[in-house]
């Protein structure tokens, strides 16, 4: 009972970390909390033991033909890769098919990849660990959840965060060649550094020195997603003060105007506002500061041609509510 616990608290905690971060890091339009946590559950649940049946059905015919040694490197290198990025996939191909308005672009699905990827390492660990534990004891267990937890502790995130660029590409694109392409590529990608990281675990019986291949692998992943994240906030602030500026004058100010492209000077009129007038007006301009990036986003979706029937009824219902807010910020 002991082991278990420590073991949920060992993969949950700096699990809970990594989404907390993560989702400081959607800046600008918040998904929505169940939509993240279904993305999160998919991961954990239903994705992590298909994946863990799949696994071992693969594993019969290659232990057969091959040996415990030729089924467990296989099985690592390509057999895992491919089944748990497939199967962590779908929850994103759900996501694109059922819940287009939420999935944006490319930052969106990083973070519905990402927090897929969160799931299943937070399953994968807790199995892993328990089972390290049993074998080894508490020390080998300590060593393990260094490992899978804090040093390889972004690994399953990232993989599946390839995709979800990819998806979210897609998703902003207008070429019938990206839509397609867009997710295999990322999809390809994640599964290509998967089997990288495996490899090196894989030949660390043979040598300790191919952690190396895991760790070049893991950071080089990290820094990509990293740098596509910036990229894609950037282009959030640049599409929000375009769509916006011919707002001047109509729905907002100038300095509402710049303030609506800074996630910081956001949250300090919000604590203003709090502060001097109570936190009813400040739950007010928050909901403002996101009623406009969202007429923001809308307004590009429409312009560029990709705006759903729901998105034309909605637009005009959007700029009513801004309206009605600002007026009462001002009473």
């Amino acid at each position: 009972m002991t082991t278990a616990l420590v073991a949920v608290l060992g993969g949950l905690l700096p699990t809970l970390v990594y989404v907390l971060l993560l989702w400081w890091l959607d800046r600008y339009e918040k998904e929505p909390v169940w939509l993240l946590a279904t993305a999160f559950f998919w991961g954990a649940v239903p994705a992590a033991l298909l994946s863990l049946v799949l696994e071992l059905l693969l594993d019969m015919p290659l232990s057969a033909w091959g040996g415990e040694g030729v089924a467990s490197s296989v099985g690592a290198v390509i057999s895992a890769p491919l089944v748990e990025e497939s199967l962590k996939g779908i929850a994103l191909i759900g996501l694109v098919l059922v819940f287009r308005r939420e999935f944006d672009d490319v930052l969106d699905g990083i973070i519905y990849g990402a927090l897929v990827g969160f799931g299943f390492a937070m399953t994968e660990n807790y199995f892993y660990l328990v089972d390290e534990f049993y074998a080894g004891g508490w020390d080998s267990f300590g060593t393990l959840a260094f490992f899978r937890t804090i040093l390889f502790g972004l690994n399953h995130a990232f993989f599946t965060a390839f995709a979800g660029a990819g998806f979210g590409l897609a998703r902003t694109s207008s070429s019938k060649a990206v839509k397609i392409l867009a997710p295999i590529v990322g999809l390809l990608i994640g599964i290509g550094f998967h089997a990288l990281h495996n490899l090196g675990a894989t030949l660390t019986s043979a040598t300790i020195l191919s952690l190396g291949i895991s760790l070049i692998a893991n950071a080089g992943g990290v820094l990509i997603i990293v740098a596509i994240l910036v990229l894609s906030l950037r282009q959030e602030k640049r599409m929000i003060a375009e769509e916006l500026r011919p707002e001047i004058g109509i729905l907002l100010t100038v300095d509402e105007y710049h303030t609506a492209q800074s996630p910081v000077q956001r949250m300090k009129v919000r604590r203003r506002a709090v502060s001097s007038v109570g936190l009813a007006r400040g739950r007010n301009v928050g909901q403002f500061y996101n009623l406009l990036t969202e007429l923001a986003f809308r307004t590009h979706r429409y312009r560029n041609g990709r705006a759903s029937a729901k998105d034309l009824r909605v637009i005009p219902l959007i700029r009513e509510r801004i309206a009605r807010l600002r007026a009462q910020m001002t009473a």
